[in-house]
């Protein structure tokens, strides 16, 4: 369950937008927006969706080499 506070790790699929690659801290959630900040730049981004569609981006995956 995505939460504020949660960690999104990395370009999201683009859920964000196409030039956010920076992990994400989410800081508001409705039912069918989430409002996060990039942890580097401080860039506000918005995403317009179910929060649930962004869960499996709180987690880290390795990269395999």
């Amino acid at each position: 369950m995505l939460r504020v506070g949660t960690l999104l790790y990395g370009f999201c699929g683009g859920c964000f937008g196409r030039d956010s690659y920076d992990n994400k801290r989410v800081e508001a959630i409705g039912v069918d927006w989430v409002i996060a900040r990039e942890i580097d730049s401080g860039q506000v981004v918005t995403y317009e969706g179910s929060p649930e569609d962004l869960e499996r981006y709180s987690k880290l995956v390795e990269e395999e080499n």
